[in-house]
């Protein structure tokens, strides 16, 4: 990697990872985690500041719900409706839900707002949000460290354009996994549903 990349990342670095963790990007994490492994970032802080910044969005759309979901369920019908199928998954795993949420890919905004007009009180989703944020930010990020370890077994010292490669290749294949799973899962919920209905 180049000294000026290196520079840019060392200043920068951390104010990218907490962006990318406040928008809950896995590609953000798994890049942090390569550059952990380059030496770039403290691996245990970047796993901190992640769990902070994806825990801050989570209660911020949980509030959300909380304050103006009954009021926006009322006004529009059609979103209650929609939102039938996270109701039903938060009755049938509770907590569970919360801790998951992370990893539910297309429906991690959608599920805390959805949250915040159950009975579930701030601070027990609050508890189980920060457990989810930790088990997500550990996946990701120690496993970009690892994808760095293993790059660099495999070819050396990879280069500022190898690095990048890496980041994209290993970006671009868990989102996939992830949107293909998530899809997979709730489509398969709704079906379950319609068929007890």
């Amino acid at each position: 990697m180049s000294p000026d990349l290196q520079h840019l990342l060392s200043v920068y670095g951390y104010w990218l990872m907490a962006f990318g963790a406040l928008i809950e990007g896995e590609t953000f994490l798994i890049a942090g985690g390569i550059a952990a492994q380059k030496g770039i970032f403290h691996l245990w802080g970047l796993i901190a500041l992640a769990v902070v910044g994806s825990t801050i969005h989570d209660c911020f759309f949980f509030l959300l719900g909380r304050y103006a979901g009954t009021g926006l369920f009322k006004r529009k019908p059609i979103l209650y409706e929609r939102s039938k199928a996270i109701l039903d998954l938060f009755d049938r795993y509770g907590v569970g839900l919360v801790i998951a949420l992370r990893f539910i890919y297309g429906l991690r905004t959608v599920i805390p707002t959805v949250l915040g007009v159950t009975h579930i009180s701030f601070k027990k989703f609050f508890l189980f949000d920060l457990i989810g944020g930790l088990l997500w930010s550990v996946t990701f990020i120690v496993g970009g460290y690892l994808f760095g370890v293993t790059l660099e077994a495999l070819i050396g010292d990879f280069s500022e354009y190898g690095y990048l490669l890496g980041i994209l290749l290993v970006a671009g294949f868990a989102t996939t996994v992830l949107g293909f799973l998530s899809a997979w899962l709730y489509r398969r919920f709704i079906r379950k549903r319609e068929r007890k209905n």
